[in-house]
């Protein structure tokens, strides 16, 4: 499987799915050799390589009503971040669920994790080969606008990935894959009003007007990638491999049965996919 990039965009919650895909890659023994994750996509990158099946699944369930993990009331106790991001990105991985990270640091495959640059509204890449600080760059990936402060790492601002580079296909493009797996957890477009959360931006980060026009700008510019992804698709270039049946969950639900339902559409989406995704990875 030379040249294959695996592409994990993030979603919140609805990443899940992603967790019952990649649990499926694991359980087949499946390793492609580069991944590019986004937030939830990224930690769901990082359990994959680190072989820790089930991982995924765990920290989306186990701790879903600990009030650590995620809680309204945590925006005034806790750094001001609907999502305990201290609990999430330090007791869970360090104390509660311990992250191989003998294993992920000996894999061999390429890891890249996608945040936003706040001062400059662009993405930003860190490699797992360049002396990565594995939690800090899962923490800024996943750094939610408005609901989570900025994460200071490498002398930079950082948030979401998402807000620059939803589906970072191109920078497994770039990088040299030829073809890519990209699993999406929704695949509808938004219509979403981009100026109300332009407005709302300005109020939340008057000193950073390039995360203000990249906040504006999101909508579009993952309506641009879905379109994008989609006619690659049409020329065989890329697998997707999405939900194939409606489960209805947002980005920050704690309705356990839908997030087992949605880790379990995703195992068994992959599962479908599979003779097909083998072929595609190695016709060249």
């Amino acid at each position: 499987m030379d040249k294959v990039g695996l592409v994990l965009p993030g979603g919140g919650m609805r990443g899940v799915y992603t967790s019952g895909v990649v649990d499926f890659f694991l359980h087949r023994n499946l390793n492609f050799p580069y991944i590019v994750g986004v937030s939830a996509g990224a930690c769901n990158g990082s359990a994959y390589i680190s072989r820790q099946h089930g991982l995924g699944k765990t920290l989306y369930t186990k701790y879903l009503n600990d009030k650590r993990y995620v809680n309204f009331k945590n925006v005034f106790t806790n750094n001001n971040s609907i999502l305990g991001m201290d609990f999430i990105f330090d007791e869970i991985p360090n104390k509660l669920e311990p992250f191989d990270f003998d294993s992920f640091n000996k894999a061999n495959e390429k890891f890249i994790i996608t945040a936003t640059d706040c001062d400059s509204g662009k993405a930003v890449y860190f490699n797992k080969d360049d002396s990565l600080d594995l939690l800090k760059a899962m923490r800024a990936s996943s750094s939610l606008p408005f609901v989570s402060p900025m994460v200071k790492y490498l002398d930079m601002n950082l948030l979401d990935g998402a807000l620059s580079d939803p589906i970072p296909i191109k920078k497994s493009q770039t990088d040299g894959n030829n073809k890519n797996i990209v699993v999406l957890t929704g695949e509808e477009k938004s219509n979403t009003k981009a100026r109300y959360l332009r407005r709302l931006a300005k109020q939340f980060y008057p000193d950073h007007p390039q995360i203000i026009n990249a906040i504006g700008n999101f909508y579009d510019v993952y309506n641009d990638s879905l379109n994008y992804i989609n006619h690659q698709q049409k020329n065989g270039e890329v697998f997707i491999i999405s939900p194939s049946e409606p489960i209805k969950l947002n980005a920050i639900s704690k309705n356990y049965a839908n997030i087992n339902k949605l880790y379990q559409l995703g195992y068994d989406d992959a599962s479908n996919a599979y003779n097909a995704l083998l072929n595609y990875s190695n016709n060249n």
